[in-house]
């Protein structure tokens, strides 16, 4: 067939092209690694990345990924916000102490809430910029993957003592502004409350982490839903978190633990020395100091399990994240598992007959029988796909 004779097809009409994007952690280490990457369509727009915060900082937002991405003309857009942690304890010393670190930069203070709740009182005012509400649905298939996660920071929770209980939550909202757009809001809330017995009081005392991890929107016209929605389903179906970078932070998350712990046992060492110093002198004096120096290692050890939930917080919140994407994505539009050859299975969003393959992270999508890359772009890289059983 003569190029005069071969069929003319448009792109965005007849295929679609979508092309893998990288992200990057320009801070974290000796030089910037690539974090997490997406599909996005050819064309598209994007912009940030990861950014860590100080260890004096919440611990829970101290590795922070912000970014968007945009359609070539602008007027589709999605946001994805850092996430949000917060702490709240029945302790009334605790709580002026988690009080007194959130004004210097540490993590908010607040009760535990489910993701329908943070979404009106917390993320709306802050985030959506005048959007009002129309619908809010629950995504119980994300909250149970949620929970299925958070068994390792249940676990570290509970090492200090008490029960932990895990209150997953995850929901997918319909918004619109008055300019006319519409928009969706993704959120998932994981509550950590763990309740122990002050061995000394006798007392139940609890103390609750928070943590926002998947706050995100998606606006556009609303004569665009469907191109949007489209969208939304291939990024959120093709998120990848590389792997050497997480192993990476996981173990300077596990450093720091360390550190810490070796920290806890030397001050717990000092006021044991110092106890037994002042007790050679002052017996009577010592059965109430003794009693202050146990209530003041409680209350440490509490602190000290908040901490390391916080920092935990983060690592589950990745490790999870993949597949809550998908799990987001099933809620609003189906996707299509593909035989990608050599490079495995790879999850598109639905409605395609035909998928092609380049081999670098790009793919076509296209519903015209009469379309094939290989000839109609004189590449013989496109290779079809095949849908997954």
């Amino acid at each position: 067939m003569s190029d005069e004779q071969q069929p003319r097809f448009v792109e965005g009409k007849d295929y679609t092209v979508l092309e893998r994007v990288r992200f990057m952690d320009a801070q974290g280490f000796e030089r910037p690694a690539e974090a997490f990457s997406v599909l996005l369509p050819k064309g598209w727009t994007h912009e940030g990345g990861v950014s860590w915060k100080g260890l004096n900082e919440c611990r829970g937002e101290m590795i922070a990924a912000k970014w968007s991405a945009s359609s070539p003309d602008g007027a589709i857009r999605y946001q994805v916000l850092p996430n949000h942690s917060w702490s709240s304890a029945s302790d009334m010393m605790m709580m002026q102490n988690l009080q007194m670190q959130a004004q210097q930069g540490g993590c908010e203070v607040g009760g535990p809430m489910d993701a329908a709740s943070y979404l009106r009182e917390v993320f709306a005012p802050r985030e959506l910029r005048g959007a009002s509400i129309t619908e809010v649905k629950e995504n119980a298939e994300v909250a149970r993957e949620m929970e299925r996660m958070a068994a390792q920071t249940k676990a570290a929770f509970e090492q200090w003592g008490g029960q932990a209980t895990l209150q997953p939550s995850a929901i997918i909202a319909r918004l619109k502004w008055n300019d006319g757009t519409e928009g969706i809001a993704l959120v998932s809330v994981l509550n950590v409350i763990n309740v122990s017995q002050n061995m000394y009081t006798g007392e139940y005392q609890q103390l609750t982490n928070s943590n926002a991890s998947e706050r995100s929107i998606l606006r556009f016209p609303a004569s665009r839903r469907d191109e949007a929605e489209r969208a939304l389903a291939t990024i959120k179906s093709s998120f990848r978190t590389n792997p050497a970078w997480k192993q990476a932070v996981e173990g300077y998350f596990a450093q720091l633990r360390q550190q810490q712990d070796r920290m806890h046992h030397m001050r717990m060492a000092a006021i044991d020395e110092q106890t037994r110093q002042m007790t050679e002198g002052h017996n009577r004096r010592m059965a109430d100091i003794q009693a202050q120096g146990a209530a003041n290692t409680a209350r440490h050890n509490e602190r000290m399990a908040g901490y390391d939930q916080q920092m935990r917080s983060w690592e589950q919140q990745q490790s999870a994240q993949d597949r809550q994407h998908t799990q987001f994505v099933k809620a609003i539009r189906e996707v299509e598992t593909w035989n990608d050859g050599g490079n495995g299975r790879v999850e598109l969003t639905s409605g395609y007959n035909h998928a092609w393959s380049r081999g670098d992270g790009s793919y076509i999508l296209s519903n015209s029988p009469n379309f094939d890359p290989s000839s109609v772009f004189q590449d013989q890289n496109w290779k079809p796909m095949t849908p997954a059983d």
